[in-house]
């Protein structure tokens, strides 16, 4: 009986050596481009059928006319698709007089579709199988030849279930080739009412959810594991992936996600917890649970996510005390322009920061330093860099109420000095005509010397005595 085969993968290399087993004559063997992702643990039709020495295409449409009308002048009595990824179309299916047969990985009706192996270790499933089934217009749908079931075990994962699988299809083969050549085949047709569906699996399917229940994430585990992509999940920003686990009942129940052990390495779930027994880091190697857990950097307590957690820009936090003076104005002006920076200021007005005060990345509160040295604290505290720019420096001051001027010039930016010692932080001090005695040039400009900082005028034009800063 002359057979055209669609076939593809093991299951693809198992139905056509059982097809030359049980002496079929294959006129022509359709298949796909070997993926390189998978050929390197999945047999390849095309080398089969070349080492048979029997024709092989891999059209990208098998449906197209041309190759419709090839296969008609082949004249084949009868088709065989064996995990053939494409429909076929009714035009193909009609060419064979004996009839088109489709091998499906499961017990039909249950899980027709797609992937049918990994969605029953997905859903727990304790049985599946192989099923030849006569092929109709819809996929799946028609009447069945013959069937061999297969038992779930508790350790099986998707590369043992798969093997288990293609044995199965051996035997199912075995018995059934034969009784089509002879006619006898004793075909039911499926119980419709009884269908259930499954749809095409991505990479992204993999993703571990720690809300749902320790079993269901074995379970998914189990059904993506190699030489699938594997189950994954993220600690921070960085990709993990889970190829062996365990379920774990003997924990404290804790937070979805949760850290619970890292020698194993144990997580939390909704239900119970998931042991990951074996893994790997997205660039890395293949470990053991408890080095996988030393890679990411996990210690108990923290906790893991289905989804990457990208870090929150830090930004230097700058604390200027005296923000609406001269310097504080114009510095905040440069530093806000730079999305790096984000700033705290405290000062008596606001008149020359009010264009600031609706920037998300300026905070500012009226106050004294003398009154407000609590929140001063905090914020040196908080703050990266520090500058306290509160002096009192106009000269009918200085001869008014020195004693004053020296409080807040001296004790009070001393308090402040004193912090910023206390909590390690960096400290950039004002100063003005005082440290012109440090300039090399024979004649000080303030428009161009080295020393300045900030622009010797304000946003309104007028002309600012020149200040400088030094950093401590």
């Amino acid at each position: 009986m002359k057979a055209v085969v669609f076939a593809y993968h093991d299951m693809g290399c198992t139905g056509i050596q059982s097809l030359l087993d049980a002496g079929y004559d294959i006129a022509a063997i359709f298949t796909h481009p070997d993926n390189p992702g998978e050929n390197h643990f999945f047999g390849s039709v095309a080398r089969l059928a070349a080492e048979q020495g029997i024709p092989v295409w891999a059209p990208e449409d098998v449906n197209h006319p041309l190759w419709i009308e090839r296969i008609r002048e082949m004249k084949p009595d009868v088709l065989f698709s064996f995990y053939y990824r494409n429909l076929l179309g009714d035009e193909i299916l009609n060419l064979a007089p004996k009839g088109a047969f489709n091998l499906h990985g499961s017990l039909l009706p249950k899980y027709r579709g797609r992937a049918p192996l990994n969605w029953v270790l997905v859903n727990g499933e304790s049985e599946t199988g192989v099923t030849l089934h006569r092929m109709v217009n819809r996929a799946d749908a028609g009447d069945i030849v013959a069937q061999q079931a297969v038992a779930i075990g508790a350790d099986d994962a998707a590369l043992t279930l798969h093997r288990k699988l293609c044995a199965a299809a051996t035997e199912l083969l075995s018995r059934a080739l034969p009784a089509i050549l002879a006619g006898t085949t004793d075909e039911r047709p499926q119980d419709h009412s009884q269908a259930t569906y499954v749809g095409r699996r991505t990479p992204e399917d993999g993703r571990l959810d720690w809300e749902l229940p320790a079993q269901t994430l074995h379970n998914l585990v189990r059904a993506v594991s190699d030489p699938w992509p594997g189950a994954f999940g993220y600690a921070g920003a960085n990709k993990f992936i889970v190829w062996k686990s365990r379920v774990r009942h003997d924990l404290p129940a804790a937070k979805p996600g949760t850290v619970l052990s890292i020698a194993p390495l144990i997580v939390a779930c909704q239900d119970g917890a998931l042991e990951i027994v074996t893994g790997q880091t997205e660039r890395g190697v293949y470990m053991q649970g408890a080095q996988l857990a030393q890679a990411l950097g996990l210690v108990s307590g923290a906790v893991i996510s289905s989804k990457p957690v990208v870090a929150i820009k830090r930004r230097t936090r700058v604390l200027i005390l005296g923000v609406n003076g001269f310097i504080g104005n114009h510095l905040t002006e440069r530093l806000l322009q730079d999305d790096n920076y984000e700033i705290y200021g405290l000062d008596i007005g606001s008149d020359a920061i009010s264009r600031f005060l609706d920037c998300p990345r300026f905070h500012f509160v009226e106050g004294d330093i003398s009154i407000h040295s609590e929140w001063i604290e905090y914020h040196i505290k908080k703050c990266d860099v520090v500058l306290p720019l509160v002096a009192i420096a106009t000269p009918i001051e200085y001869t008014r109420n020195p004693l004053r001027v020296f409080e807040l010039d001296f004790e009070e930016n001393l308090k402040i000095i004193r912090d910023c010692v206390k909590y390690n932080k960096r400290i950039i001090f004002p100063s003005t005509s005082e440290v012109y005695g440090m300039c090399t040039d024979k004649n000080f400009d303030e428009d161009s010397s080295n020393l300045v900082v900030g622009r010797s005028t304000n946003s309104a034009g007028s002309t600012r005595s020149p200040s400088s800063c030094w950093i401590a």
